[in-house]
């Protein structure tokens, strides 16, 4: 039977500072999630934020109530338990808007990928199978920033959070008997450090795939074409693809040799994007390169050349990775994202932190861990009847 949706709406600070005080001296665990617009936007608009706890479930005005200090001393306070479901957008824009860093996380999304239930699952797939109660989606693409609020919209944003504490519970006590839990909160640590959250976008524009096909003068327009794109979407509060989309970036990177009229002629790029920015296309493309602008391009790295066989028992080792998960009924993708193995994979150094030790060193072996640590070659022997994957010849 789905739970009653009791609330407190909250539209003015002295509302919210109260709420706080309350949860903070009469509840040891929160419910979080927000509803925000990112669409179009440099900085989404943070709408709502949805809290349930012990003394209550609480719908927040954030368009009202912009001043979320008390709230961001609840995400910040190690006593109280912060229950979410893939939380880690939610907690990625307070952050981005008030330097927030939660304390004592968990997340439902997350403690299923190690019960076997795959991962990412949604809220809807969880709360059927352990609340057993079928949740609609009908508002999942509304518009959060209209006001007033519809009762509709009232009743998903809630359903978002009253079913956690519940969820956790059960949850919980199959993480303890499997002996997970602690694997389940290493892995939610991750949403109380800094380095999850900041990102170096030059550094992402050097590792761009097109660097290693551009020659000198086509990397430096491609570097200054990106920044002035970063720039230009934070100063207008635009999405990057508002002023310039990743797919007319290369083209224009390509093309701007030939001159205003082949751009206009490029039936890949919109002649109204060209009309408006050809002066700032063709002054980054033209002006001399600067020392700062030298020390950047001289950190880009050629991708080194692997061989056939390397990059064939490369992705057998992640196929044995992601059997060993599927033996141990933990999600693949939480052991390790596509792109860490890739740059594994090309650079023989490299070896993520985060790979070598807790959860991950317990399931994978001690033998792989220090074969990760000191990167050795692959073989592979068909001997007795088996196949045998060898770390190191």
């Amino acid at each position: 039977m789905p739970i009653q949706q009791d609330y407190t709406l909250i539209e003015a600070y002295s509302d919210l500072e109260q709420c706080c005080q309350d949860i903070s001296s009469k509840s040891d665990w929160v419910g979080f999630d927000t509803e925000f617009i990112g669409e179009k936007r440099y900085i989404p608009l943070l709408c709502w934020v949805q809290i349930s706890s012990e003394v209550g479930n609480f719908l927040i005005d954030a368009i009202a109530v912009k001043d979320m200090a008390p709230l961001c001393d609840i995400l910040a306070d190690e006593n109280i338990l912060k229950i979410t479901h893939a939380g880690e957008n939610d907690y990625q824009l307070f952050y981005r808007l008030f330097k927030t860093l939660p304390k004592n996380v968990v997340d439902v999304q997350i403690a299923v990928g190690f019960l076997g239930d795959g991962y990412p699952c949604s809220f809807q797939k969880i709360v059927q199978k352990y609340a057993k109660i079928k949740l609609s989606k009908s508002q999942t693409v509304t518009d959060w920033k209209v006001r007033p609020i519809r009762e509709k919209q009232i009743r998903y944003a809630l359903n978002d959070v009253i079913y956690l504490k519940e969820l956790w519970r059960k949850l919980k006590a199959r993480l303890e008997k499997a002996k997970r839990l602690d694997w389940v909160r290493e892995e939610c640590m991750r949403f109380g450090e800094e380095e999850n959250y900041e990102q170096n976008f030059v550094e992402d524009i050097l590792s761009h795939k097109i660097m290693s096909n551009l020659k000198d003068r086509g990397q430096l327009f491609f570097l200054r074409l990106s920044i002035w794109r970063e720039k230009e979407a934070e100063k207008n509060n635009l999405s990057r693809e508002k002023v310039l989309s990743s797919k007319t970036l290369p083209v224009v990177t390509k093309m701007i040799h030939a001159g205003k009229q082949s751009l206009l002629s490029d039936r890949r790029i919109q002649d109204h994007i060209v009309r408006k920015n050809w002066d700032t296309f063709n002054e980054l493309y033209q002006a001399p390169i600067t020392t700062e602008e030298k020390g950047l391009l001289e950190k880009i790295v050629p991708p080194p050349i692997i061989s056939e066989e390397h990059n064939i028992l490369m992705d057998l080792l992640n196929q044995v990775f992601k059997l060993i998960c599927a033996q141990n009924k933990v999600a693949g993708i939480l052991l390790m994202p596509r792109s860490d193995f890739n740059k594994m994979k090309f650079d023989g150094s490299f070896t993520p932190k985060y790979l070598v030790k807790g959860w991950r060193k317990e399931i994978l072996g001690a033998d792989t861990v220090e074969w990760l640590k000191n990167r050795k070659d692959l073989s592979v022997r068909f001997e007795d009847g088996e196949i045998r994957i060898g770390l190191g010849k």
